[in-house]
C-alpha cells in the first residue's frame, strides 16, 4: 500500500509540475502519459493487496473450521 500511496503523489506532483513550467498552462503528452501509469500501477496495487487479503481471509477461516 505504501508503494501505491507513493505512485499516487508521483502522479499528482508530476502533474502540478507540469502546469508550472514553460509553457505555462499547457501540460506534454509524456507527462500525462507518467501520471496515467502511476494512476494505473497504483489502482493495480491496491486491487492486488485487496484481492490478496482476501484470499488469505478465506483461507484461514477454511482451516479454522476443518479443526
Amino acid at each position: 500500500m505504501l508503494a501505491a500511496a507513493v505512485l499516487l503523489l508521483a502522479g499528482i506532483g508530476m502533474a502540478v509540475a507540469g502546469f508550472c513550467v514553460e509553457p505555462s498552462g499547457s501540460i506534454s503528452e509524456s507527462v500525462l502519459m507518467f501520471t496515467a501509469q502511476c494512476f494505473i500501477c497504483a489502482g493495480s496495487f491496491v486491487g492486488i493487496d485487496v484481492l490478496l487479503s482476501e484470499k488469505l481471509r478465506k483461507f484461514i477461516s477454511e482451516k479454522k473450521g476443518e479443526i
